[in-house]
C-alpha cells in the first residue's frame, strides 16, 4: 500500500516586514497580510455536461467533534468551496453522508488512523471515506501535518484547522493593524487552506501524485498563491472521477486553468536530516543543534529553495521536529518533506 502524506501544513507566520521610503510600521503589516492573504481558488472551468452527485461518507471522531461542536457545518463549508472548483472543472459534485465516529486515539497519528478507518469501512460503494481528527495546537507550527491519503484508493484522513493558533500568530505578527483587518485575513486562510487540504488528498485517492511545479494544489508544500491543479494533475483527476463514476473518458487537458509558467526546471540540493530519540543528522552525519543551524544558513546561502528531506523516528516529538523545521525556515529555506 503506497500512503500519500500530504505536505500542505499550517504555515508558522514570521514575516519580514519592509521598511522604506517613508512607510510606517502599520503600512508594512499591512503589505506584508497581504503576502499571507490567499488567492481565491479557481472556479473556472470547461466543464459542459451535467455535473454528477457524487456520494462520500465522512466520519468525525471523538476530538474532532469535541473541538466543532457544528461539526457538519463546519466540515460542510469546507465542502462547498471544494465543489465550487469540482463542477466546473471535473463535472462532479461532491455529497456528504455523515456519520459519527466513537474513535479516540490522540497518539496513533494520521497513518494509523486511516487504517482504523479503512478497516472500519470498506468505502466500496462511495467515491471516498472521509475521517476528520482533532487539529494539532503548535504554537509554533511551521508544517502542521493536515491530511494524508491511500494513493490511489478510497480513503482520506483530515485534521481540523487550528484556528487558535493562528489567530495568536497573526496578533503576534500584525500588532499595530485591526482586529477588522486580520480576522478577514483569517478567514480567507482558513477557506483557502481547508478547501486546498481536502482537494489535494482527494486528487491523491484519484491517483494524482505530488508535482514539483510551484504554487499548484499538487505541490507538498501549502501555498497561498495556489488556485488550480497542473494541466497534468486535472488529465490524471478527470480519469480518476470518470472511471469512478463510469462515465466515458474526457481527455482534454485544457480544461484545466492554467497555473501560474514552472519556468525552467533547476535541480536543487536536497538535505536528508534525520530525527532520533537522542540525536539528529544530516545526509548520515550527527550535528548538534548549533551545528544544525549553521548548515542550514549555509545550503541557504548557496541555494534558498535546497529541498530539507525530514524523517523522523516512531516517538520522537512533534515539537521537536517543528524545531528543527523552524531552524531550516528562519535560515531561508523554504521547501520541505517527509519521507
Amino acid at each position: 500500500m503506497k500512503w500519500a502524506a500530504v505536505a500542505l501544513f499550517a504555515g508558522c507566520i514570521s514575516p519580514v516586514m519592509h521598511f522604506g521610503a517613508g512607510k510606517s510600521a502599520t503600512q508594512a503589516q499591512h503589505d506584508t497580510l497581504v503576502e499571507f492573504t490567499p488567492i481565491r481558488l479557481s472556479t473556472d472551468g470547461t466543464w459542459r455536461g451535467s455535473v454528477a452527485d457524487a456520494k462520500i461518507r465522512v466520519y468525525a471522531d471523538d476530538d474532532y467533534r469535541a473541538q466543532n461542536l457544528k461539526w457538519q457545518q463546519t466540515f460542510g463549508e469546507q465542502l462547498e468551496y471544494a465543489n465550487a472548483v469540482l463542477g466546473p472543472q471535473f463535472g462532479v459534485r461532491l455529497v456528504a453522508d455523515y456519520r459519527v465516529w466513537n474513535h479516540h486515539a490522540p497518539g496513533n497519528g494520521l497513518a494509523a488512523d486511516l487504517e482504523a478507518l479503512r478497516a472500519g469501512d470498506p468505502g466500496t460503494d462511495v467515491l471516498t471515506v472521509i475521517g476528520l481528527t482533532s487539529a494539532l495546537s503548535l504554537t509554533s507550527a511551521t508544517f502542521d501535518l493536515l491530511g494524508i491519503a491511500n494513493e490511489p484508493g478510497r480513503h482520506v484522513m483530515l485534521r481540523g484547522y487550528a484556528d487558535l493558533e493562528e489567530r495568536k500568530a497573526f496578533a503576534r505578527a500584525f500588532p499595530d493593524l485591526t482586529s477588522d483587518e486580520r480576522d478577514n485575513a483569517l478567514e480567507a486562510r482558513r477557506r483557502h487552506k481547508l478547501a486546498a487540504v481536502l482537494l489535494h488528498e482527494l486528487a491523491h485517492t484519484l491517483g494524482s501524485p505530488h508535482e514539483l511545479i510551484t504554487d499548484t494544489l499538487m505541490n507538498p508544500t501549502y501555498s497561498e498563491h495556489a488556485t488550480a491543479f497542473s494541466p497534468e494533475a486535472h488529465a490524471v483527476i478527470q480519469r480518476g472521477f470518470d472511471q469512478r463514476l463510469g462515465r466515458e473518458t474526457h481527455t482534454d487537458v485544457a480544461a484545466a486553468p492554467p497555473p501560474p509558467s514552472p519556468g525552467v526546471v533547476t535541480v536543487h540540493k536536497i538535505l536528508s536530516v534525520t530525527i532520533k530519540a537522542g540525536s539528529i543528522s544530516v545526509d548520515e552525519v550527527t550535528k548538534t543543534d548549533t551545528e544544525l543551524t549553521m548548515t542550514f544558513r549555509g545550503e541557504a546561502t548557496l541555494d534558498k529553495d535546497t529541498e530539507v528531506l525530514l524523517h523522523a523516528d516512531p516517538g520522537v516529538p512533534s515539537s521537536r521536529v517543528v524545531e528543527v523545521l523552524d531552524r531550516a525556515k528562519a535560515a531561508g529555506l523554504t521547501k520541505f518533506n517527509f519521507r
